[in-house]
């Protein structure tokens, strides 16, 4: 078939081209020129409450909605409908409602930091003055195992008795040091956290004022990309941007509020089992629960490594108790909370996760699978949009057994399966066999009717 070279194809051909090349050219002018990256650098950083300011407003955004749509109706059945709404009420309610809104968040913190923050802070300070007695005890309940069972010292004893002083070194000279450093300069990390104060406070006057002006800002936004496109890929961008909006605060705040809840209940286990620290285990694994897939991994690691030294048998206990956390979490708690906000399979999560992690690091592990769920809806529309040109099924489950598509009336034709070719083989060969069988018995019926003829012809010639 002759390739036409249609104008809007060759159109948006040549500017997803043009778009990659200043992409490319603009990461590589990054990469050699150490002013411009300097220049992007300060950029940044002066547009970093703005950027401050529009997350916490997306973040702060389900919350107003909801008092805004679910509280709001209770006493204002038209309250959900802002349009039927008179202008002082909407006002009311937009101010009330980021009242409400800012000062739950607030409390939340607040309680964090006055219930969580100490304890912390004393358990870093006991490890770090009880590490080397915890060290020791460790040892002899090592040794006390190795003697007790020898194939256990025939496999680690060795190892661990020739590397005691690495050992030694290690925990005296890094670990220690580094536990009683983070406890010493907590007053420099507040510091630090004050002089960040300002961008944190003028983030939350940005974030004010765009939730107060949001649907200003939405009218603002449609205006131009319809100036820029026509009605059709206009309609198409904000489908689009609406959908990415959807995945990405779907999937973020159901995180964040699936590992507080995953937090809390690791407190309560560990309070429960006896578990030493357990507001620093329930922490650690709250946060790094945020990280999807390799979330429980990473935090489940440095947990076990710390209760190991100080207590074996509980760092077992804690193993068994956050396999069972995990899978209460990844088949009940998560699917509850989250739904289905990516719609991605775990492949994608995984690959996901590897890519914008090499990437951006944390930051993008968090945000590689919501991002990765808008390029897969993406790319699936398109290839949707594609499939229904050519008149061909969408349905991906069509796909799956088709061996070819009918070049006149695109037919599916599905690859037949192993065990129904083995019996076509054998009905196949059952066939040759009856037929080579029915030749033989045609063969030898005609010899015998031959025979006969012969015979009834000498019989005619001797009577005549």
């Amino acid at each position: 078939m002759k390739f036409r070279w249609d104008k809007k194809y060759l159109y948006w051909g040549t500017t997803a081209l043009v778009v990659l090349l200043i992409a490319v050219l603009f990461n590589f002018l990054l990469s050699i020129n150490e002013a411009i990256r300097n220049a992007v650098v300060t950029f940044v950083k002066i547009l970093l409450p703005i950027i401050i300011g529009f997350i916490i407003a997306f973040l702060v955004n389900p919350l107003m909605k909801w008092f805004e749509t679910s509280v709001f109706s209770i006493f204002d059945k038209k309250a959900p409908d802002r349009k039927l709404l008179p202008k002082w009420k909407k006002d009311l309610y937009r101010v009330l409602a980021m009242i409400l809104s800012y000062l739950a968040i607030l409390v939340l913190i607040a309680c964090f930091a006055i219930a969580v923050i100490p304890q912390i802070s004393e358990s870093i300070v006991n490890i770090s003055i009880l590490f080397p007695k915890y060290k020791e005890n460790f040892m002899l309940w090592f040794d006390g195992l190795t003697h007790k069972y020898p194939e256990i010292y025939k496999y680690l004893g060795n190892y661990i008795k020739e590397n005691e002083e690495i050992i030694n070194n290690w925990t005296d000279t890094t670990l220690v040091p580094w536990l009683t450093t983070l406890a010493s300069k907590s007053s420099v990390y507040l510091l630090a956290f004050f002089k960040a104060l300002k961008d944190i406070i003028i983030g939350i006057i940005v974030s004010i004022y765009v939730l107060s002006k949001k649907e200003l800002f939405k009218g603002q936004a449609k205006k131009i990309v319809y100036s820029v496109f026509n009605v059709k890929n206009g309609n198409i961008v904000i489908k689009n941007v609406r959908m990415a909006s959807d995945k990405f605060s779907g999937f973020i705040i159901g995180k964040i509020v699936d590992s507080m809840i995953i937090g809390f209940l690791c407190f309560i286990g560990c309070s429960i089992i006896g578990i030493e620290y357990p507001v620093l285990l329930a922490l650690i694994i709250g946060v790094t629960n945020i990280i999807p897939f390799f979330g429980p991994i990473i935090g489940a690691i440095p947990c076990l490594l710390l209760l190991l030294v100080i207590n074996p048998i509980h760092a077992l206990y804690f193993l068994i108790f956050v396999i069972i956390l995990q899978q209460l979490d990844g088949n009940v708690i998560g699917p509850k909370i989250l739904g289905s906000s990516t719609g991605i399979s775990s492949f994608w999560v995984i690959f996901a996760i590897t890519i914008f992690g090499g990437f951006w690091g944390i930051p993008g592990m968090i945000v590689g699978v919501p991002l990765m769920a808008v390029i897969y809806t993406l790319t699936q529309s398109a290839l949707d949009i594609t499939l229904r040109n050519k008149e061909l099924s969408q349905d991906t489950n069509d796909y799956i057994y088709l061996d070819h598509i009918d070049t006149e009336n695109k037919e599916f034709v599905e690859k037949e399966l192993p065990s129904v070719i083995q019996q076509k083989k054998k009905e196949l060969r059952a066939k040759e066999k009856q037929e080579k069988l029915d030749k033989k018995k045609e063969a030898k019926e005609a010899k015998e009717s031959k025979t006969e003829d012969k015979e009834k012809s000498d019989k005619e010639v001797e009577e005549k």
